[in-house]
This record gives structure tokens, sequence and C-alpha cells, in this order.
């Protein structure tokens, strides 16, 4: 009777053990799936935000005139140079936490003469 209790007990520990290791597994798949969800909107949400009264110090003339353009260029400009794991490894190593396609995209409309606030 002792051995047959003792075998109960060990199963219950044994199914306790690896249901539990199944919930952690799936927690943290879970958690990984909501993390790169966000950060695949957050690259594709960038908007960035352009002082169109001001000049960059680049031109002496003011350019807002061209900012529709030049943000339809800069948006497809950056989007064809990243990718999503481009974009989540160079978020990791970025100090401003920022991807590259906004970089990229930042970059690009301040080398057009536009006053990119963020």
């Amino acid at each position: 009777m002792r051995q047959s209790s003792d075998r109960t007990l060990i199963n219950i520990i044994r199914n306790f053990l690896r249901f539990g290791y199944i919930g952690i597994g799936q927690s943290f798949r879970k958690t990984l799936l909501i993390i790169i969800i966000f950060s695949s909107l957050a690259s594709c949400a960038y908007k960035p935000v352009v002082d169109t009264a001001g000049r960059s110090g680049t031109f002496s003339e003011n350019k807002a005139h061209e900012i529709t353009n030049d943000i339809q260029h800069c948006k497809k400009l950056a989007k064809n140079n990243t990718s999503f794991l481009g974009n989540i490894i160079f978020w990791i190593g970025s100090v401003e936490a920022e991807t590259q396609y906004q970089k990229i995209y930042r970059k690009c409309l301040i080398n057009r003469g536009h006053s990119v606030l963020n």
C-alpha cells in the first residue's frame, strides 16, 4: 500500500511540474508575441512633428511648401531600407529607444531642410 501511494504522489508532483512549466512557457510566448506586435506597430505609426513655420538652418529659405512630398518620399525611403528584425535589433541597442525606421525617416526630413521636433 505504501508503494502505490508514493507512486501517486510522484505522479502528482510530475504532473504539477509539467503543467507549471508549460504555463510558464505559454506566458513567455504570449509576452514575447505582444512585444513583437507592439514594436512592429510602433515603427509603422511614427509621425514626425515638423515645425513648418521655421527653418532648420541648412537652407536660407523656408521649405515648408514641399512638406507633403518630402513626408511621402521619406516614409517610402525608410520603409524600403528597414526590416522588422532590423528594427528590433536597432531598438534594443538604441539609447533613445527608437527604431531604425524612425531614425531614417527623421534624418531624411532634416536633410531636406525641415525642422523635426521629435
